[in-house]
């Protein structure tokens, strides 16, 4: 793995075909081929030997400077045992070099890229006049005799027969410009690698002529002869530069296409100077002015204050640019913060909020972020009788809980509860309290009920701890609750804008669950609560071994879940949990993995990786999200990533402008059909279901009938 990773690493792929196809073409001079794998397989060994990062080896991080060394050196010597040593040598150098850039690097967090392969070169370039037992290389000269060597006439034959064609000056050099990245100085070359880089990534392949041509562009704008490339090979820099800014250091988006305008024509520029410095020195500038480019851009980009939705940089490294970007906005839209603090209504039961952001009587200024909450009637009364008395009023004295964890850092207690149409503009905020979340989150809850408080400053309390209950204090003439988020500890503080975790809404007879939520005025809304039944059947611990056999029906297939072990067990899943201590489902009969998150109160699938067909793909899909309590009703709905859908045929158009426009979209739909028992549930029936779309029209839908009972989830039919 780590081999083939290596070839690819140098597009910024992990993709097999990809680093098989780099592999072969490498090989068309046969040493010059050679000199790379065997610097590859010496580097990748070195670091197993010193038991230098693992993951790092497989993913070709450690081997692709090594690989490109190899390749430098392979085509520079003539082949000897010397020039063999001197490899072993080089690579093993170039493996160190790597690993402590990578150390100085990291620090600021930046990539290294192929710095150590251009110092390392340089190095073997310097010393070269004085390796007088390694003799320099004539191949490139006889380029015929080496086809010949490699494939017989007929590959001469078909060498010639593809540069027949009439192809125009600039995709030729195009071409040779690909093939110089592997030190292969031929059209053919290059031809097999855009072959290669257009089945591996659409956008890697489609940045790659960007970068080409707007560079050529530039040189048309500025003048120069661009037919010079062909002789220097030096085009490969605004091809790399292109991939790494456009699609792979940040998501690709229009915005990283259009920043190339500008970044392209700086890579030129440093080409042309940078050419001009070192050829005093007699070197090559090889990759020197992609890697400065990319690593400015990448660097100054960090320093921005606030990171704008226009150019971001991948949540997770996928290894390919249509991953970055359908799991980015699949992720960027479910899960808006990695660092967001789950805060949640600070009540029991179903309220209406009588006042919101920006409301018509208070809430504004720097005290805008705030809600008012009150109980209403089916009638949307806030009271009985005629309301002349606070007790008339249906969440006057109700218990009002801690929305998160917390110490408690102020309290006021003391104000007595005004008459009704009074207000105390005195002590405007009534009797309330606030409760320290983290360093800059604090919650504020104010016109509670004198003398009712359970807890004391300083005390530390729990979600969902009763605190106090609803009054009618302060600058209040009904009772209600006031609620609020500050970044400071006083009573009164300014306000400022953030959602609450997970609730539902109540519109009509329709429950709907809303995730990071600003609640608006008169929606009804209630906390989340989990059911036992729910909870315990998506409990999955690491070790954990779900057993599954598929029973298949006409279209339908049924999954039932295997208690008795003595049976043939067709599909089991085994409970992992990563580096990155993510959990995850894995299958070993598929290679698959089903990642997910579990917070008690929500089950969601985050990604899935490997086989389409198999039963755990399956499961995915059915148990995308799942609301851990039962609502008669209630229906949950979500996005899931384009490329975890839709099939590789559908996906080839859409990944070429998918920078620009997503036009297939799939959405999860899961409702709440039936509980035998809501006090002491032992069956509850779901039903999911998966809609796709294009371009806004139903093209395909799968359902999945579900049952859970007291032994976890019992089946799922998927139709």
């Amino acid at each position: 793995m780590g081999l083939l990773n290596s070839y690819s690493q140098i597009f910024f792929s992990k993709n097999k075909i990809l680093g098989i196809l780099l592999l072969l073409v490498s090989f068309f001079d046969f040493w010059t081929g050679l000199g790379g794998l065997l610097a590859v397989l010496v580097s990748n060994q070195t670091a197993i030997w010193f038991k230098f990062n693992k993951l790092n080896v497989e993913k070709g991080l450690y081997g692709f400077n090594s690989l490109l060394v190899g390749l430098g050196t392979g085509i520079m010597f003539q082949p000897s045992l010397a020039s063999l040593f001197l490899l072993i040598v080089l690579a093993i150098f170039t493996l160190f070099v790597t690993l402590t850039i990578e150390g100085v690097f990291t620090k600021y967090g930046l990539p290294y890229i192929s710095i150590p392969f251009i110092l390392v070169m340089w190095t073997a370039n310097l010393a070269m006049s004085d390796l007088w037992y390694i003799g320099v290389s004539q191949r490139g000269i006889y380029f015929y005799n080496e086809l010949y060597a490699l494939g017989g006439q007929n590959f001469v034959d078909f060498y010639n027969w593809i540069s027949s064609f009439q192809t125009p000056a600039s995709l030729r050099i195009y071409f040779l410009s690909l093939g110089a990245i592997l030190f292969q100085f031929n059209e053919l070359a290059g031809i097999i690698i855009a072959i290669a880089l257009l089945f591996s990534s659409r956008i890697a392949f489609t940045l790659s002529l960007v970068g080409f041509y707007v560079a050529y562009l530039f040189y048309q704008l500025l003048g120069v002869n661009f037919s010079e490339l062909s002789y220097t090979y030096i085009g490969f820099n605004y091809i790399l530069t292109a991939i790494a800014i456009g699609g792979f250091f940040f998501v690709p988006s229009r915005w990283s296409y259009l920043w190339l305008l500008l970044l392209l024509p700086i890579t030129v520029i440093l080409t042309f100077g940078l050419s001009k410095f070192f050829s005093y020195y007699q070197l090559s500038i090889y990759s020197l002015p992609f890697n400065i480019t990319v690593l400015l851009f990448v660097y100054v980009m960090k320093l921005r204050t606030q990171t704008r939705n226009e150019l971001v940089e991948p949540i997770e490294q996928r290894n390919a640019p249509e991953e970055n970007l359908y799991f980015h906005k699949n992720v960027s839209e479910r899960f808006p913060s990695a660092f967001y603090l789950p805060v949640y209504l600070p009540f029991l039961g179903e309220w209406t909020v009588s006042q919101a952001h920006a409301g018509e009587h208070t809430h504004k200024g720097e005290w805008q972020h705030a809600w008012d909450f009150v109980i209403t009637d089916n009638e949307g009364k806030q009271f009985q009788n005629k309301g002349d008395f606070a007790t008339d009023y249906f969440c006057y004295n109700k218990p009002i809980v801690a929305s998160a964890d917390g110490i408690v850092a102020e309290l006021v207690d003391g104000i007595a509860d005004n008459i009704i149409g009074d207000i105390n503009t005195i002590n405007n905020w009534g009797n309330s309290l606030v409760i320290k979340h983290s360093d800059y989150l604090y919650s504020q809850i104010s016109h509670l009920k004198q003398g009712s408080f359970k807890v004391k400053k300083g005390e530390f309390v729990r979600k969902g701890q009763m605190l106090a209950t609803c009054g009618n204090s302060g600058r209040s003439p009904y009772p209600h609750l006031h609620f609020q988020f500050q970044a400071t500890p006083f009573i009164g503080s300014k306000t400022f804008f953030y959602p609450f975790a997970h609730l539902i809404k109540k519109e009509n007879k329709y429950l709907e669950l809303k995730t990071l939520f600003n609640p608006q005025q008169d929606e009804r809304l209630q906390n989340v609560a989990s059911n036992n039944l729910l909870l315990q059947a998506f409990h999955f611990i690491p070790g954990q071994v779900l057993k599954f056999n598929t029973v298949k029906n006409g279209s339908e297939l049924l999954f039932e879940k295997v208690d008795d072990f003595s049976k043939i067990i067709e599909n089991e899943w085994e409970i992992r949990t990563s580096i990155y201590n993510v959990s995850y489902f894995y299958c070993k009969k598929t290679n698959s993995s089903a990642f997910f998150k579990n917070d008690e109160l929500l089950f969601q699938f985050i990604n899935f990786e490997g086989n389409k067909n198999s039963a755990l793909y399956f499961f995915y899909l059915a148990f995308y999200k799942v609301q851990l309590g039962f609502y008669n009703g209630l229906t949950i709905e979500d996005k899931l990533p384009q490329n975890n859908l839709f099939s590789q045929k559908r996906m080839i158009f859409q990944d070429f402008v998918a920078p620009f426009y997503l036009f297939l979209k799939a959405q999860y739909k899961l409702n709440y059909l039936s509980v035998d028992d809501e006090f002491s549930p032992e069956e509850i029936k779901l039903k999911s279901e998966i809609l796709s779309f294009s371009f806004n029209k139903k093209i395909k839908q799968i359902s999945f009938e579900i049952t859970i009972n007291i032994n976890g989830i019992r089946s799922f039919l998927m139709k």
